[in-house]
């Protein structure tokens, strides 16, 4: 039996629960929205995240899906906030983390457009401190290292697929005893620390593996923040907000909030000790987007967004580089972007530039299509668009460690079985 089949054999009893939970939709209401080819069944999809919520699985999601180019689905669950008792809204702002990545290779594509960077171009030539980098071969006891000269120079292509032999602490414990030492920030940041300051500290340690050699996760888009910076004479969140956010109308998309959205930040959490319940997040770094120094830049971490927003930069890539009329990369350039450009080492999925691209292999195990392309962030959140489909998911929580009850796979099910009976 489908989760759909599942979802209708306990239609009521979701009902039930649906009219306790004030903060979430009922059963009984807004159960379909009609675009220009079908109606769209929001009942078994209400009912997962009401049940989710009841269940104290999440303490809150906001959620969008766009068919067609039209929304059918926009909402918010839970409580955004639960000391305080505050609803969660459709329009609340989520720390998107890692979904920065897209943003940050949208940008150094408009770049290419306008021949201020080439793809094949040597990192060094905009960032000169990434000139003959070294590969690392051990950290000494006194936290000095021991390294090669490494094979070729790093490119502007290998940091848009993480293959640039730069990793993130977490990945290595004695790649990470350099990065502690040189108190290089990996994001997060409430430190008086500026972006182009942290990149030179970056590439006076030696990289991970030879670049080219291998797909590894990284740092690569933070380094490709400053090039951004370099190349375009702009400042990241301005050229960010210049060329793609205002452009796009994504009005509530920021690195750091203004004191009048600043309420509208969605607090994170993570379950107790026996997961009846949650309690505030312990990882230290959540408050960055709201107090500190708000100077530090992180082309791989620190936008902030709401889920319509989301939803809207992946109907621009839907479109092939156009919203609402306004072109922000030309179709090349989105192809290049969604596109397998290396294999990712793991999962089902090709690498392209910062999202992933679902295999022929990946789209055998679950019901994304071949070619579909996702991206997600730390604090669970995720997106993901279906071009075989027409069509563009987001589904944010704010957890870390994230959620343990494959919320985003039934959120995936459920909204590809609506979307089939409609094929």
């Amino acid at each position: 039996m489908t989760l759909v089949g599942i979802l209708k054999r306990n239609s009521g009893i979701f009902c039930l629960i649906g009219l306790f939970l004030l903060l979430s939709t009922s059963c009984n209401t807004n159960k379909s929205y009609q675009n220009n080819t079908f109606t769209f069944n929001s009942t078994f999809l209400d009912s997962l995240f009401n049940d989710a919520i009841k269940n104290k699985q999440i303490p809150a999601a906001a959620v969008y899906i766009a068919v067609d180019g039209k929304a059918v689905y926009h909402k918010g669950f839970g409580k955004k906030d639960i000391a305080s008792n505050v609803p969660l809204k459709k329009t609340n702002i989520f720390r998107i983390a890692s979904m920065t990545k897209a943003v940050t290779a949208t940008a150094s594509m408009q770049l290419v457009e306008k021949g201020k960077l080439s793809l094949d171009d040597p990192v060094y030539k905009y960032l000169p401190e990434f000139k003959n980098p070294t590969v690392l071969i051990d950290v000494l006891p006194d936290s000095s290292f021991t390294s090669r000269l490494a094979k070729s120079e790093i490119t502007i292509r290998q940091l848009l697929t993480h293959t640039s032999g730069i990793g993130y602490g977490f990945q290595s414990e004695i790649y990470n005893a350099l990065i502690i030492k040189n108190g290089i920030s990996e994001g997060f940041e409430e430190r008086p620390i500026l972006l182009r300051e942290n990149i030179k500290k970056l590439a006076q340690i030696p990289l991970m593996h030879d670049p080219g050699e291998k797909y590894t996760y990284s740092l690569s888009m933070d380094v490709m923040g400053a090039v951004i910076e370099v190349a375009s004479g702009e400042k990241l969140d301005e050229y960010f907000y210049n060329h793609i956010i205002k452009p796009m109308g994504m009005i509530d998309t920021y690195f750091y909030l203004p004191d009048e959205k600043a309420n509208r930040l969605v607090s994170v959490y993570e379950h107790n000790g026996d997961k009846t319940g949650f309690i505030p997040a312990t990882y230290p770094f959540t408050e960055y987007p709201v107090q500190g120094a708000k100077m530090f830049l992180s082309g791989g971490a620190d936008l902030n967004s709401t889920v319509l927003d989301i939803g809207i930069f992946g109907q621009m890539l839907l479109n092939k580089g156009i919203y609402n009329g306004t072109r922000i990369l030309e179709s090349s350039s989105v192809e290049t972007i969604t596109s397998g450009q290396t294999e990712h080492g793991w999962w089902d999925y090709d690498i392209g530039f910062g999202v992933s691209v679902v295999t022929k292999e990946g789209a055998a195990k679950k019901p994304m299509s071949v070619g579909s392309y996702d991206w997600g962030g730390f604090f669970d959140t995720y997106g993901w668009v279906d071009p075989q489909k027409n069509f563009v998911a987001v589904l944010l929580l704010q957890m870390y460690p994230t959620n343990e009850f494959e919320i985003h796979q039934k959120f995936q099910q459920i909204t590809y079985e609506i979307i089939n009976e409609h094929d």
